[in-house]
C-alpha cells in the first residue's frame, strides 16, 4: 500500500508519537509512507527530533497549522490536493481536528480514501458552546465523506457514536494507541526488583501546561497533601501557556522546593523511573499518553474520569466518595482538589496496595498498548478500507516523494 499520513503539526504529545512511529512501523512493514506536517509554533514544545531519530523524513507543508486564517488554510488544503493528486497514495490517514478538516477535503477533491483519528476530541473544554457546535457540525459534515473513522478507546467510539453523533457505529472503528514500552518496561522491573521498604513518594504530573490539561489543580493538590512524610516531591513535567500561572500558584500556596516544575524532557523514561506516582487533571482527554507510559515503568496513576480514561481502568472498583480504586489505578469522578488528595493520600499511605497496582499497571499496558499490536489493527483498517474500492496502487517499500 501507498500510505501518506497528515498531522498539523508534530508538538509534545500522543498524536506526534503516533504519526511517526506509524509512519517508520508501517514502513518497515512493506508499505510507501509518506508523513505530511505543518508547522510547530514557537510557543509549543517541538517532537520533531522524534522523526530524525526513528528516520522518518517529513513532508512540509507550511502553511498547515493549528491556528485558524481562512487565507492560509485554504493555501494549504491546495497544497495537500495537489501533493494527493501527485503522488496519488491508496489511503490518506490524517491525525488532529486541523489536519482532518483540510487533509479530508483535499481528499475528497483528490479521489482518495481518507481515514482519520480522533486522539480526544474539541468539542469539551476548548472553546464556547457556540464554538464548539459549529465544529461538531463540520466533523458530521466531513465523517460523510471518511471511509473510517477510528476511535482511541472504547468510550470515545461511544461518545462520537452516540453523545455526539459525529458518525454511525458501524463506521468508527476502536484501535487504541500502541507504542516502544519496552525502557519503561525495564523501569518497572527494576522497580520492582529493589526493596527498599517504604519511602518518601515523588509524585508527578506530566503533559502540556493549557487549559485543557487543568495544570493549575495540582499545585492546589500538592498543598492539600504536605505536612505529612509520606510524599517528598510534587513534580509537574511540562511547559505551555499556562507556566506563568503555575509559577504563581505555586507562590501563593507556599510551596517552595516541595513542588518544582521542570519544562519539557525528552528522556521521559529516566524522569518515569524517579516517579512513584502520576496524578492528572484533565478537563477532556482522549488517552493520555502519561498515563500509559507511567502505568507501563509500574507507577500506578490518579485519573480524572474524562473521555475515554475510564477504559484504562481494569479489575472490579473498589467505590469511594468521589474516586474508585482499581487493580491499576485511581479514577476520580468528582474533579475537585480535595478529591485528588484524598485518592492521593489513600495510595500514598497503602505501600503494599501500591505496589500491586504497579505491577497490574505495567501488565495492562503491555498487554494492550504494544506498537507490534497497533500497526497489525491499522493495516487491518486500511485493508477494509481498500476492500470497499480497488485501490490505484499496491506500492513499495519506502517513501513516496
Amino acid at each position: 500500500m501507498k500510505i501518506a499520513r497528515a498531522i498539523a503539526r508534530l508538538n509534545i504529545g500522543g498524536p506526534a508519537i503516533q504519526a511517526v512511529l506509524l509512519t517508520r512501523e508501517l514502513a518497515e512493514a512493506g508499505h510507501a509512507t509518506s508523513l505530511l506536517v505543518g508547522t510547530v509554533p514557537e510557543s509549543e514544545g517541538s517532537m520533531e527530533y522524534l522523526a530524525d531519530e526513528m528516520g522518518v523524513r517529513l513532508v512540509r507543508i507550511p502553511r498547515l497549522s493549528r491556528e485558524v486564517s481562512i487565507l492560509s488554510d485554504l493555501r494549504a488544503c491546495w497544497d495537500l490536493y495537489r501533493w494527493l493528486r501527485r503522488e496519488r497514495p491508496d489511503i490518506l490517514h490524517t491525525h488532529t481536528a486541523k489536519a482532518g478538516a483540510l487533509g479530508r477535503l483535499a481528499a475528497f477533491a483528490s479521489g482518495t480514501p481518507c481515514v482519520h483519528t480522533y486522539h480526544g476530541n474539541v468539542f469539551e473544554g476548548y472553546f464556547s458552546r457556540k464554538k464548539a457546535a459549529v465544529y461538531l457540525l463540520v466533523e458530521r459534515l466531513l465523517a460523510r465523506g471518511t471511509k473510517r473513522i477510528i476511535a482511541i478507546s472504547p468510550r470515545q467510539r461511544d461518545d462520537l457514536a452516540g453523545r455526539f453523533r459525529v458518525a454511525p457505529a458501524a463506521r468508527i472503528s476502536t484501535v487504541r494507541l500502541g507504542f516502544d514500552l519496552s525502557g519503561f518496561l525495564k523501569v518497572a522491573h527494576g522497580r520492582f526488583a529493589q526493596k527498599n521498604g517504604c519511602h518518601p513518594l515523588v509524585v508527578a504530573w506530566v503533559g502540556r501546561l493549557t487549559a485543557v490539561k487543568d495544570p493549575l489543580m495540582f499545585p492546589k493538590v500538592a498543598a492539600l497533601c504536605t505536612g505529612g512524610n509520606a510524599i517528598s516531591t510534587f513534580l509537574m513535567v511540562g511547559d505551555g501557556e499556562l507556566r506563568a500561572q503555575v509559577e504563581a500558584e505555586k507562590g501563593n500556596l507556599d510551596l517552595g522546593d516541595q513542588l518544582r516544575v521542570t519544562g519539557w524532557q525528552r528522556d521521559m523514561v529516566s524522569i518515569y523511573s524517579l516517579m512513584d506516582i502520576l496524578l492528572l487533571t484533565s478537563i477532556n482527554e482522549g488517552t493520555p499518553v502519561a498515563a500509559i507510559e507511567a502505568m507501563a515503568a509500574g507507577c500506578p496513576a490518579i485519573l480524572p474520569d474524562v473521555g475515554g480514561v475510564a477504559d484504562l481502568m481494569s479489575g472490579n472498583p473498589e467505590r469511594h466518595s468521589g474516586y474508585s480504586i482499581f487493580d491499576n489505578g485511581i479514577l476520580v469522578t468528582r474533579r475537585a482538589p480535595e478529591t485528588f488528595a484524598e485518592a492521593l493520600s489513600w495510595l500514598a499511605s497503602n505501600p503494599q496496595r501500591r505496589e500491586r497496582m504497579g505491577r497490574a499497571a505495567s501488565v495492562f499496558a503491555q498487554q494492550n498498548f504494544s506498537k507490534e499490536r497497533l500497526v497489525h489493527e491499522i493495516e487491518k483498517v486500511y485493508a477494509s478500507v481498500l476492500d470497499q474500492g480497488k485501490g490505484r496502487s499496491t506500492g513499495t517499500k519506502g517513501e513516496m516523494q
